[in-house]
């Protein structure tokens, strides 16, 4: 972790100590229960909670420091006095950031971020040697608590992932890493409500390629060229165009896809490459790490290496044996893009003649096309006679009402309020699950137990 010189946050946050720490500061964290010797309390308030309330809760559990609005008289713990802590929080992140000498992408889009980030960052060499984004630590609090955790003399990269919901985040993202390379894996229906549309988030992805220093570097597929935001950027970026397609870009690199029982292949030109079976979403997110990796200079040995390591994250497209049920598990990313991808991969993969369970789980800030995004999921879900599905979530019934539109029978689709019923059908099916929803329903729940995985499998 590197170390933060007292008198350095205070230049940088234009705040004033209560009492100078004797020592360097190392590392921040907003969580008390993630507090280690030595690391910074930032004191940060939102609707639910206010920071200032555990100052004394995050002394005992080992903070050497604080960074809050309005001091605590009574605590003998240093506290950095700033008008806004996350403000103050994020300036020290860019100001850290700017004393990196080494080299800095970031990934944004609708769909597929995480698994891009890891993958790229296997392919600049992984850790010790590259910073990456941990877990969902990608919106305007997660990045400087990423971003602060750069070392200069360990650290020779740095790979971050930028998630935004409303407009005028990607901007402020985009300020404190400062990024020389970027990827922008999609434009898909996501955060609509707040954004304004498919349009207002193009503009949004689009932040982070104009924000990127003029010696960098912009991948993005050819989807993305479909949307002004991306055809107006002040310097060209690469766009990647499917074969048989074209964009009317001044830098364009095509590429194939195919796909075995067990693998995917990749073309560009008269190179290949393979890796596990993916969908065909995350296959086009992969090219366009291929196609920044090697224009960075990295060897089409170390990528090859980097695609046969590459594993899914968590929870993000995994697929794995529990007894007699195949699972394919994806608790974080919620769209219609997602689903359709997920979903057409999830077919073509498990055996035909499995029993299938569907447990969908809404997808959310879609405003006002919210109902009619979920009605087309409910048309295009590929239910059989010997398949059913259970659906929960706000739009559920839209989910439902598709699915009739579609002619499926009423008694194979059901909507819940809660994953009690789906719990215990899932402990006694025996067949292929499908599981995909927003974050907010925590579909794991419905899991009985804690699968076991299959090495090697997976579907990014």
């Amino acid at each position: 972790m590197p170390a933060f010189a007292p008198s350095l946050l205070a230049r940088w946050t234009g705040g004033r100590w209560t009492t100078v720490p004797a020592a360097e500061l190392r590392g921040f964290t907003q969580d008390t229960r993630k507090l280690t010797g030595g690391q910074v309390f930032v004191a940060l308030k939102t609707d639910k909670r206010d920071g200032h309330d555990f100052l004394f809760q995050a002394m005992a559990s080992g903070a050497s420091a604080a960074l809050v609005s309005r001091a605590a008289p009574d605590l003998a713990l240093p506290q950095l006095v700033v008008a806004d802590p996350l403000t103050a929080f994020q300036a020290i992140a860019r100001e850290h950031r700017r004393t990196f000498a080494g080299r800095v992408a970031a990934v944004t889009g609708s769909c597929g971020k995480t698994s891009t980030k890891n993958l790229l960052a296997l392919m600049l060499g992984g850790a010790p040697n590259v910073l990456s984004t941990e877990g969902n630590l990608n919106n305007h609090i997660g990045v400087p608590l990423t971003l602060t955790r750069l070392e200069p003399g360990a650290h020779g990269w740095a790979v971050i992932e930028a998630g935004i919901s409303g407009p005028g985040e990607m901007a402020q993202l985009a300020e404190m890493i400062e990024p020389e390379f970027g990827i922008v894996t999609l434009v898909a229906p996501a955060h609509t409500q707040e954004l304004g549309g498919l349009e207002g988030v193009a503009r949004e992805k689009a932040v982070l390629l104009r924000n990127l220093r003029s010696s960098g570097l912009g991948v993005y597929p050819k989807q993305c060229w479909d949307f002004a935001a991306f055809r107006e950027l002040p310097r060209p970026s690469i766009v990647a165009v499917p074969e048989g397609e074209n964009a009317d870009s001044p830098r364009i690199v095509r590429f194939g896809l195919k796909w075995s029982a067990t693998g995917t292949e990749v073309n560009i030109g008269r190179r290949r490459f393979g890796f596990r079976r993916v969908t065909r979403g995350m296959a086009q997110n992969a090219v366009l790490a291929i196609i920044l990796a090697s224009e960075i200079g990295i060897s089409d040995e170390a990528i090859q290496r980097a695609l046969s390591d590459w594993q899914p994250a968590k929870w993000r497209g995994e697929l794995r044996q529990d007894g007699p049920r195949t699972l394919y598990l994806d608790f974080y990313n919620a769209n219609p893009a997602s689903m359709a991808d997920s979903l057409e991969a999830f077919v073509s993969l498990v055996p035909a003649d499995l029993p299938r369970l569907f447990v969908l789980g809404c997808m959310e800030e879609l405003g006002d096309d919210a109902r009619r995004y979920h009605r087309e999921l409910g048309r295009s879900l590929p239910l059989r006679p010997q398949d059913r599905a259970y659906v929960i979530g706000g739009e559920a019934e839209a989910v439902r009402a598709g699915a009739l539109d579609a002619g499926h029978s009423a008694d194979r689709i059901e909507v819940v309020s809660t994953l009690d019923p789906v719990s215990s059908f899932v402990a006694g099916f025996e067949g292929a699950v499908f599981m995909k929803g927003s974050r907010r329903y925590e579909l794991e729940k419905a899991l009985p137990v804690a699968p076991m995985a299959v090495a090697g499998r997976g579907m990014g």
